[in-house]
């Protein structure tokens, strides 16, 4: 049986427990607001909250499991009703306990696992992936956005005995995150979906950012590698960590799954996307819900691992067919019969900021639409900051209003054209943004979260 009781997971972690020994195969939480009934919940001591201080709140919620730090166990008295019928796992470091947790009953349920990492696209791959794989396998994958450990054996712990098939996202912001990641949850497929400027405050440079991706190698189960074709620093670099079955996706002659067109079309309140590959001498043709013509390479990732665990084109074609957009991450709104509002919200660095002005571009050129942008800064650049939001503002030439928000763009050194204007706060630029007049208009707004 792949279920782990309480008794058996104190073990495991070094720690003890208290209350019923019951199994700790449910859903696992951190954030004590998303807690439902008969849900665990691991208290993290982070940087400014202490899960520590939402106990009493998770069990009034419904939680029914409780993997808490041994120096706050003292603090409750966990004989009083109020406690009756919870199970507490009591250990030295919550942290640690959990992804060990997560790793041994990885074990015990032994799904291939697929992770996937990258400075762009992570999110949307894993979705897509996900979404092809569901057609014939029972597939597990992350609800969110959890792409740290934390993240990940919060996905881990929260899948069902029987899955076949586990999807991870592996982000970072610092060395050594991503081979811990591998370490623990040993992919045998791994997706690298580019390399670019991203959390450069503490990867240093794009070198630096590369060798944080490439840690996913060191995986002791991996089997198959795809990474984008098109960027060349990982193209050549991934032999130097990786012998084994790559597979490349990209425009580039030698792709494995060479990307032959993409076009974007706006029809009535939808937007498609429609992609030809060619897999050899196989042609290959897709249509999605998806916007932004980057998402070629999403496709191409998902098409990529499809092909590796034997889902048809029919069933390639039906899933994606049925994909939509991620909550901030390319989501269109139709705001009035010819004025679309595109909600690239979510995150922003200068690979995913030029992809979304460029898609602008494209759309301008195939419709006779005006265009706007309401762009925040790009976070965590470093040094290198001022260059890569000076590199943005030249290609802004071509829309009709934009504006900037955040201190990030205050630091430029380059003069700003009549039609882009640059706020310090929000409320400033909203009287601004209030006062235009827009029809058929392309208005893309941009940020990091």
């Amino acid at each position: 049986m792949s279920y782990i009781k309480a008794s058996e997971a104190a073990l495991i972690c070094g720690g003890v427990f208290f209350g019923p020994d019951i199994k700790i195969n449910r859903i696992w939480k951190s954030d004590s607001r998303e807690i439902k009934p008969n849900d665990a919940f691991v208290a993290i001591k982070g940087s400014c909250v202490d899960g520590h201080m939402f106990i009493r709140d998770v069990v009034s919620r419904g939680a029914k499991l409780l993997l808490i730090d041994a120096r706050e166990i003292e603090k409750l008295d966990i004989n009083q009703p109020f406690f009756n019928e919870i199970t507490f796992i009591v250990v030295e470091d919550t942290n640690k306990a959990l992804a060990t947790l997560a790793q041994a009953y990885l074990k015990k349920t032994t799904p291939q696992v697929i992770a996937i990492t990258g400075s762009v696209g992570k999110t949307t791959t894993r979705e897509l992936v996900v979404s092809v794989l569901r057609e014939k396998y029972r597939v597990h994958g992350a609800i969110k956005s959890f792409n740290t450990i934390i993240g990940s054996s919060l996905t881990v712990l929260s899948m069902l005995p029987d899955t076949e098939i586990l999807v991870l996202e592996f982000g970072t912001n610092r060395p050594g995150e991503i081979s811990e990641m591998a370490d623990f949850f040993s992919p045998d497929t791994a997706i690298i979906t580019s390399v670019a400027a991203a959390h450069l405050e503490e990867l240093e440079s794009i070198e630096g950012v590369l060798k944080a991706k490439l840690e996913i190698c060191s995986s002791t189960n991996i089997k198959n590698v795809i990474i984008n074709g098109d960027n060349q620093l990982l193209k050549k670099n991934i032999r130097s960590c990786y012998e084994g079955n790559v597979i490349s996706v990209g425009y580039a002659a030698d792709a494995s799954l060479k990307i032959v067109k993409a076009k974007m079309v706006l029809k009535d309140s939808l937007s498609s996307l429609y992609v030809e590959f060619l897999e050899g001498e196989k042609s290959l043709a897709f249509v999605s819900s998806l916007f932004g013509l980057q998402h070629a390479y999403n496709i191409g990732y998902a098409v990529s691992v499809g092909s590796l665990y034997d889902v048809s084109e029919e069933q390639l074609r039906n899933s994606l067919k049925k994909s939509r957009a991620i909550e901030g991450r390319g989501v269109l709104h139709k705001i009035n019969d010819e004025t679309w509002l595109i909600d690239e919200s979510y995150n922003a660095n200068p690979c995913s900021m030029e992809a979304a002005l460029d898609n602008i571009a494209n759309l301008r050129e195939n419709y006779e639409f005006k265009s706007y942008a309401v762009l925040a800064g790009m976070k965590e650049l470093g040094k290198e900051s001022v260059q890569y939001h000076n590199n943005i503002i030249k290609k802004l030439d071509a829309f009709d209003k934009v504006f900037l928000l955040g201190k990030e763009w205050g630091a430029i050194d380059v003069t700003l054209n009549p039609n882009v204007l640059c706020f310090e706060t929000y409320e400033k630029m909203l009287e601004q943004v209030k006062l235009l007049n827009i029809s058929q208009g392309l208005i893309l707004v941009k940020g990091s979260n």
